[in-house]
């Protein structure tokens, strides 16, 4: 099987970066926000997180874009590392740096998710 080029003029980087923005696009809902065009935020001021799993507002879906982007960013400091492995301490930083910011991500997205599925989290109800 044969491997396909990139075409001419677009540099591997340049693909990575279209492919990683398609895929936080679609993962952090925006192919929702274009069919279905919801309201930007909570008409009552509530809250950011719409309570329906079948909803979402506007600011959803930027917030849980940028989260996974920061989650991502924390993925690539983790590979920056390992190009480190003779400067031990440099590379142990950017480890933990790398795992801190994964954390904060994902404990932020679960923190978004939890008014969306009160059945899971009960314990969170009010």
């Amino acid at each position: 099987m044969k491997i396909p080029k990139l075409p001419p003029g677009i540099s591997p980087l340049l693909a990575f970066g279209i492919i990683i923005g398609i895929v936080l696009f679609t993962m952090g809902g925006g192919v929702y926000y274009l069919i279905n065009n919801p309201s930007f935020n909570d008409p009552t001021g509530g809250s950011i997180v719409n309570a329906s799993l079948q909803d979402q507002y506007g600011i959803e879906t930027v917030i849980s874009v940028a989260l996974m982007f920061i989650g991502f960013i924390g993925f690539l400091l983790i590979y920056e590392s390992t190009k480190h492995v003779y400067n031990a301490s440099y590379a142990t930083k950017l480890l933990i740096l790398g795992i801190v910011i994964i954390l904060i991500s994902v404990i932020l997205l679960y923190f978004m998710l939890i008014p969306k599925t009160q059945w899971l989290f009960p314990w969170a109800s009010s």
